[in-house]
């Protein structure tokens, strides 16, 4: 089986003939989509989703990233989410599905991801994400205080680990050989790269997920035998990791109004032909 992989792709920022050109080019060489997250925005995504299934016709497994809850609560995101899933055959929010077998020997999982202040120095950062402007739940957090918004990070993180860490297991039971594992946050500090180099520690904590990689670790080792491939978005700049030698992490690159396709996976031998003509390398 071949599948493309996106992320990013924000297409809440093109208008409706900019996103069909996008979708005639994805129909092209491929069986099948998978999206690591930041689709578009809470008011638009089941839309947007709908839309693109309508025109591509092939199957579209898919997670959240944080833009896809701006405007909205993160419950009831999800609610649409399973709805969607459960109503279109053709879409598959991983958050609520069971692995996926991709052919005899891959499997499917994923979840959401978040990030989870973990990595860098978020006690004295600058920074502030639109995430604590945006998504309901976040901010509601952070009118309480900076302690309580990252409290609320690492709960949310916390807990889609754990889920990723337990479908990982139960997948493992069928004895698959090949696993592709769908997030959107950057599990690893060495992953969440800003123009070629690693965040600093003012970013770090709002571009990375350090409980996602543990889980990801802890199952790789428990498991050496079963390859690997994580997929992720977030931080919109090219990266490729391998933590363990059964375990590779691709971070895709974006460009606001600018979705591309990253390239075309083989489930056979998860190979990958990449588009993009950087790759930031990390052994």
């Amino acid at each position: 089986m071949k599948f493309t992989w996106l992320t990013d792709i924000h297409l809440n920022f093109l208008d409706e003939e900019k996103r069909k050109k996008f979708y005639q080019e994805l129909k092209q060489d491929t069986e099948a989509l998978v999206i690591s997250g930041d689709i578009a925005e809470a008011k638009s995504v089941t839309k947007i989703l709908e839309e693109m299934v309508n025109h591509i016709a092939r199957p579209i497994y898919f997670v959240l990233g944080n833009h896809d809850y701006y405007h909205g609560q993160i419950n009831d995101v999800r609610d649409s989410m399973i709805l969607l899933t459960k109503n279109n055959p053709y879409l598959f929010w991983l958050g609520c599905c069971d692995p996926i077998k991709l052919d005899k020997d891959t499997t499917l999982v994923g979840e959401d991801g978040w990030a989870d202040g973990r990595f860098g120095d978020y006690t004295n950062t600058p920074v502030s994400l639109n995430d604590s402007r945006l998504i309901a739940d976040l901010f509601q957090e952070r009118i309480l205080g900076r302690f309580q918004l990252l409290e609320k990070m690492q709960q949310l993180a916390d807990k889609d680990a754990y889920n990723l860490y337990t479908k990982l297991k139960s997948a493992a039971e069928e004895k698959p050989k090949k696993m592709v594992v769908v997030t959107h946050v950057p599990p690893f500090r060495e992953t969440a790269m800003h123009e070629g180099k690693i965040s600093n520690d003012d970013f770090l904590p709002f571009f990375s997920s350090k409980v996602t990689g543990e889980m990801l670790v802890k199952f790789a080792m428990e498991y050496a035998s079963i390859e690997i491939l994580a997929l992720c978005g977030h931080s919109h700049d090219w990266c490729v990791y391998h933590p363990l030698d059964n375990l590779t992490v691709y971070v895709g690159e974006a460009v606001y109004t600018q979705p591309c396709s990253q390239g075309v996976i083989e489930t056979e031998t998860l190979d990958f032909c990449t588009e993009t003509e950087s790759s930031n390398l990390i052994n």
